[in-house]
């Protein structure tokens, strides 16, 4: 008998073990896959984040690739308008003379955006007499003359002579 009591004792014990290793496998498999799903988890996020990235930098090129590209428009236009204001500049820049002749009429004319036809008519008249503050009646007499005097800084005396004639090219210069 007491062989079968150990026996018995040793059914127990290895049944006990058996029990042992099979709840041990079965948490270390539980182990493993939580940290199976972990690290595939941690891969795919790493996997977003890298596409993201990769996203994120080609809308950054492609973004500075069109600031590049509107720059680059920007000034070739800048340029083209540059051109274009120093040819005028050129084409009614007046020589500071103290002669009034059709050239000054005209960009007298160019300055306040009337016909350039190089008479100094009423509509010019009336344009000038507006811009310094005299009566724009359309006749040039010593009111007008003194206004724009005025309006110039120079000697307010009345006689349209070469110092106003001057005075007046180099305003007319200065607003091209």
């Amino acid at each position: 008998m007491a062989l079968f009591g150990k026996k018995k004792e040793a059914e127990k014990a290895a049944e006990e073990a058996k029990a042992k290793a099979e709840a041990a496998a079965a948490e270390a498999k539980a182990k493993a896959d939580a940290l199976t799903a972990k690290i595939k988890a941690d891969a795919e996020a790493a996997k977003a984040k890298a596409e993201a990235e990769a996203k994120a930098a080609e809308i950054k090129a492609k973004a500075q690739a069109k600031i590049q590209e509107a720059a680059a428009k920007a000034k070739e236009e800048a340029t083209a308008a540059a051109e274009v204001v120093a040819a005028n500049r050129s084409r009614y820049t007046l020589d500071v003379d103290g002669v009034w002749g059709k050239l000054t009429t005209i960009a007298t004319q160019h300055i306040f955006g009337l016909e350039e036809d190089g008479i100094l008519g009423p509509l010019t008249t009336k344009a000038i007499q507006a811009k310094v503050g005299a009566d724009a009646d359309g006749d040039w007499g010593p009111a007008t003359t003194k206004a724009i005097q005025q309006f110039l800084g120079v000697t307010v005396d009345g006689i349209w002579g070469p110092e106003s004639v001057k005075a007046w090219q180099t305003w007319v210069n200065k607003q091209l």
